[in-house]
C-alpha cells in the first residue's frame, strides 16, 4: 500500500478548540472526579485532585465546557458562589443524588486556568431568566465597581475572568425544553439580547462568544428540519447576535435492553462501533451545508446600526462513545473505556482535523468519569484511559495545516490515515483497526526527511483496557526514532493490528 502526502491547494488550519473537553454535574464526574474538599486526604489544589489538574495541564484542553449538559438547564450559579453554598437534587440522567454546590463558578474557573484551558459556561435557558443569565455575566466579567463584582471580589477573585465563550440553551429539542426551532430561536434572541456587553462605549470591540443550540446529530430528518428551521427563523427579523452552533453527536452502541457493554463484546461489535464513528463525516459536511444555506436568507440590513448574520461557526459540542449498560452504572453513565474507544476517538479527531475549514471548536464527553472518559476516579484511586492518549499523541496536530493523502494499491480497508504539517515537520497518523492483520505501507514524502519517529498505542487484544490494578497496560510510547534518513520514500513500515500511530517527520 503506498502513501503519497501532498500539500494542499486550498488551506486548512487545525484550530486547537477542536480538542477541547467537557465537564457536567453527572455522575461523579465532578464529585471525586474534580472535586474532593480542601479537607481531603487526596491531594489537591484548593479541593481539586491534584492528580486529575496535572494529568490534564499535560494535554491543555483548549476549552472546556461546564456546567452542562442538562444539569445546566436547572442550574442557578448564585447556588454555587460565596461561603454558604446551597444543596440541591440532582436528577441530570440517572444521577439521584444531593449536589452542595461546592464546586462552583469561582471553582470551575479556577480550575480552568489550572489546566491551561478556556472556560465555555452554559446558561440556564430552561429554569433560568434572562436576568439570572445577566447578574452571572456580570459576577463573572464585570471590570467596573457593582455589587456583583464587589461579590466576586469578596469571593477571592479582583480582576474579572473575562469568559468570552457563552452557551445559550443545551439540547432545546430534549431535555432542554423539548422545545420547537421556532420557540427556541424566539427565547434566544431575548437572553442573547439581554446579555451585557462589558463594553467602554458602543464602539467598542465586542469578544463576546454565543453559541446557539444545534441539532441532536443522531436523529437524521430531525437534524435537518431542525437546523433549516432554525437558521429559517433567524432570518424572520434582524438577527441577534449568534457565533456558533452546537451540534450533538453520540456514537450510541446499546444493544438489546441496553446490553452493549464498554468492556465484554466480540468482533462484530467491534467493527460496527467503528463503522459507526466514521458516519459523523457526512453529518457534518449536510449540518455546515445547511448552515450555509441559511445564511444566504438573511435579511440585508437597513439601517447603519444593523448588521448582517454572515458567518456561524459549526461546533461538535458534545461528542463520544456510548454503550448501553452505562445507564445501569451506580455512578451515572460512568464506563470503562478499551482499545476500541482509543480507536475511534482517533477516528473523530481525524474527521474533524479534515473538516476543519467547517468545524471550529468540539468537547468530547466527558472529561472524567462518565462515557468516552479521559480519566477514571474512585476515591483515592486514578487511572488514565487509553483516550487520554489519543489526546496527547494527537496534540501536536494543533495550528497545524492539514496536508492531502492520496493512497493507491490498498488491499486492506481497516486503515485511516490523517497528515498535516507545520514548521517543516510533518504528523501522520496511522489507524489500523484491523483485529489480526499487520498492513505494510509505503510512505512517499513531499520532500527529503532527516529523520523520523513513530509514536505508537497498540493492543494484543480487542478489550485491552488501563485499570486500577494495572493503570499502565496500554500506554503509548515512542518505538521508532531514525536520524541521518536522507530519503524522500520511506518502504515497508509495518502497522500493527489495533494500533494508532503518529510519525513525525523532519524535513530537509
Amino acid at each position: 500500500m503506498k502513501v503519497k502526502i501532498e500539500k494542499r491547494q486550498n488551506e486548512i488550519k487545525i484550530n486547537p478548540r477542536l480538542h477541547g473537553q467537557f465537564i457536567e454535574f453527572l455522575g461523579n464526574a465532578i464529585n471525586d472526579g474534580i472535586w474532593v474538599g480542601k479537607e481531603s486526604k487526596i491531594p489537591n489544589v484548593n479541593g481539586m485532585r491534584l492528580d486529575v489538574i496535572n494529568a490534564l495541564k499535560e494535554i491543555e484542553p483548549p476549552i472546556i465546557r461546564w456546567p452542562g449538559g442538562v444539569f445546566a438547564d436547572h442550574y442557578n450559579w448564585k447556588d454555587g458562589v460565596g461561603k454558604k453554598r446551597k444543596k440541591v437534587f440532582n436528577e441530570g440522567f440517572g444521577t439521584y443524588s444531593v449536589e452542595t454546590n461546592e464546586f462552583g463558578t469561582d471553582e470551575f474557573l479556577e480550575f480552568a486556568s489550572l489546566i491551561h484551558s478556556e472556560p465555555w459556561i452554559n446558561i440556564n435557558l430552561l429554569t433560568g431568566s434572562a436576568r439570572e443569565m445577566s447578574e452571572w455575566m456580570e459576577y463573572i466579567n464585570r471590570k467596573q465597581a457593582s455589587y456583583l463584582s464587589q461579590k466576586r471580589k469578596n469571593s477571592g477573585h479582583e480582576a474579572p475572568y473575562n469568559v468570552n465563550l457563552w452557551g445559550i440553551g443545551n439540547e432545546v429539542w430534549g431535555g432542554g425544553g423539548m422545545m420547537t426551532p421556532e420557540q427556541y430561536v424566539a427565547d434566544y434572541r431575548k437572553f442573547a439580547t439581554a446579555a451585557p456587553t462589558f463594553a467602554l462605549n458602543q464602539f467598542s470591540e465586542d469578544s463576546r462568544y454565543f453559541i446557539l443550540s444545534g441539532a441532536d446529530a443522531n436523529k437524521p430528518k430531525e437534524r435537518r428540519y431542525w437546523t433549516s428551521s432554525v437558521m429559517k427563523e433567524l432570518a424572520k427579523a434582524r438577527p441577534p447576535k449568534v457565533d456558533g452552533y452546537d451540534l450533538h453527536w453520540y456514537n450510541w452502541y446499546l444493544g438489546k435492553d441496553f446490553s452493549a457493554s464498554a468492556t465484554d463484546f466480540n468482533a462484530d461489535d467491534w467493527y460496527q462501533v467503528i463503522s459507526g464513528a466514521m458516519e459523523l463525516e457526512d453529518i457534518l459536511k449536510e449540518q455546515y451545508d445547511l448552515i450555509q444555506d441559511g445564511l444566504e436568507q438573511m435579511p440585508e440590513p437597513e439601517g447603519e446600526f444593523d448588521q448582517k448574520l454572515e458567518k456561524i461557526d459549526l461546533i461538535l459540542g458534545e461528542w463520544g462513545n456510548w454503550y448501553g449498560k452505562a445507564f445501569f452504572e451506580e455512578k451515572a453513565l460512568y464506563q470503562q473505556n478499551t482499545m476500541r474507544d482509543a480507536i475511534t476517538t482517533a477516528i473523530i479527531l481525524d474527521i474533524l482535523h479534515s473538516n476543519a475549514d467547517k468545524v471550529k471548536m468540539a468537547s468530547m464527553a466527558q472529561t472524567i468519569n462518565v462515557l468516552n472518559a479521559l480519566i477514571l476516579t474512585d476515591g483515592k484511586e486514578f487511572v488514565l484511559t487509553p483516550v487520554y492518549d489519543i489526546f496527547k499523541m494527537y496534540k501536536v496536530h494543533r495550528d497545524n495545516d492539514v496536508l492531502d493523502i492520496n493512497v493507491t494499491d490498498q488491499n486492506n480497508n481497516h486503515i485511516k490515515f490523517f497528515a498535516s504539517i507545520k514548521d517543516k515537520i510533518i504528523y501522520l497518523n496511522v489507524i489500523n483497526f484491523d483485529l489480526t492483520e499487520t498492513i505494510n505501507i509505503n510512505i512517499d514524502l513531499p520532500s527529503q526527511v532527516s529523520r523520523y519517529q513513530r509514536e505508537e498505542l497498540v493492543a494484543n487484544d480487542m478489550h485491552e483496557t488501563n485499570t486500577f490494578e494495572d493503570p499502565n497496560h496500554l500506554r503509548a510510547a515512542i518505538v521508532e526514532q531514525h536520524d541521518n534518513v536522507s530519503s524522500k520514500e520511506l518502504s515497508n513500515i509495518g502497522i500493527k493490528p489495533m494500533s494508532v500511530s503518529v510519525f513525525k517527520f523532519e524535513l530537509n
